[in-house]
This record gives C-alpha cells, sequence and structure tokens, in this order.
C-alpha cells in the first residue's frame, strides 16, 4: 500500500471519530484559551482587510468566520465532512456565507490550482494542522504557500505545542519549514509555552514602514 494512501485514511478516520463525537471537539467556542489564541492571530495579521484568503483545515468553522469579517473573499477547506458542514453553518448563522466557499481538501495533494479562474491568495493560515504531515509533505506545503502568495501577501502558522499521540511534526519543526523558503520573510514571531504563532510576507516591511511612516 502507497504510505501516503494510508495516512491520509488514517487522518480521516481519526478526523471522522472527533466530528461524530463532538460538534466542538477542541472547544474553540467555549475556551478562554482559544478565543485568546483567535485574537491574537487576528491583531497580528499585517493588513488590516484582505482580498482573497485561504484556509485548510477550517474545523468548525469559528476561525474562518473571524477571518471572513476581514476579507473579500475566502476559500476555506477541510479533510473532514462533518467540519465542512459544521463551517458552512456557522459562517451562514454569521451572514457570512456569501463569502467563504467551503471545500474538501488533504494536504498537500489537494491544494489550489492557480490559473483555473482562482487569484493567488494574499492571506494563507496554516492553524493547528501542518503537525499531521510527514517532513515531505510538510515540505510541499511550505512550498505550495510560497508559489500561491500574491505579492505582499502574508502565510501565518499557529499551531498547540505539547504533544500528543497523532503528531508527525513538532510545532518548533512546522514553523521552522517557512524559514527555509527565500522568497518568504518573517514578520513576527509569538512564542508561548503553550503554542507558536509566526507570520512570513513576500515583502519584508513592518506594518509602519507598509504604511510610509517608519
Amino acid at each position: 500500500m502507497n504510505p501516503s494512501i494510508n495516512m491520509d485514511e488514517q487522518r480521516s478516520a481519526y478526523f471522522a471519530r472527533l466530528y461524530h463525537d463532538s460538534a466542538d471537539p477542541w472547544q474553540v467556542r467555549q475556551r478562554w484559551y482559544e478565543e485568546r489564541k483567535r485574537a491574537l492571530l487576528l491583531a497580528c495579521l499585517p493588513q488590516q482587510h484582505y482580498r482573497n484568503a485561504y484556509e485548510p483545515g477550517c474545523g468548525n468553522g469559528e476561525l474562518t468566520a473571524a477571518l471572513a469579517q476581514r476579507c473579500e473573499r475566502m476559500l476555506a477547506a477541510d479533510m473532514s465532512e462533518q467540519a465542512l458542514q459544521l463551517a458552512q453553518r456557522r459562517l451562514a448563522d454569521a451572514g457570512l456565507g456569501d463569502k467563504v466557499h467551503f471545500e474538501h481538501h488533504r494536504l498537500p495533494q489537494d491544494w489550489p490550482r492557480l490559473g483555473l479562474g482562482i487569484e493567488k491568495f494574499d492571506l494563507i493560515v496554516i492553524s493547528e494542522i501542518a503537525y499531521y504531515l510527514s517532513s515531505e509533505e510538510l515540505a510541499q506545503v511550505a512550498e505550495q504557500c510560497a508559489a500561491s502568495l500574491a505579492h505582499g501577501g502574508s502565510v501565518v502558522l499557529c499551531h498547540w505545542r505539547a504533544p500528543f499521540v497523532q503528531r508527525m511534526q513538532s510545532t518548533v519543526c512546522v514553523h521552522a519549514a517557512f524559514q527555509n523558503i527565500a522568497s518568504l520573510h518573517q514578520l513576527l514571531h509569538h512564542e508561548e509555552a503553550d503554542f507558536l504563532l509566526g507570520v512570513w510576507s513576500s515583502d519584508a516591511r513592518s506594518v509602519a514602514q507598509r504604511e510610509g511612516f517608519a
């Protein structure tokens, strides 16, 4: 059996079990930890508004709903059909359903293909998903992010640091993979005991420099 297919099946079964048991398996709608982490991520975005964003691994759509308020349009994806249904319902309830298109994606093989009516993204958010990838898959996703990023756009990574059974990469290794991409410049590194948050951009200028007063 192809090892990558086997990994996909295992990941699919894992998320299917999670969302079968709970519509909010990580309690992202209840925990102050999660609410605070979302607020930090949103505050760290170097632009106030975005034209076209991509969020693979959207889960039940809680972060998607917050991001959609800053974006003209979004592509939100997940490998779990149950999660996608929950996310669609969350965005519809928030009155944001028209701004977000949902697709079933596995990474890296289902990464959006450019040139088929899809513009490059000026915001890509990789949150709490990259540690499920093998080293080879992670390297491919990092390259895909760089190739899919519009000029001046940003890639945001945010990941839990504690060990757990399904983890294939440490969070430090996940974020380090993006340091090796020549076209990306790290604008922000936020480190806590629980998680890492980083922002990379094809534009090395700070927020103040972009606004012309530094």
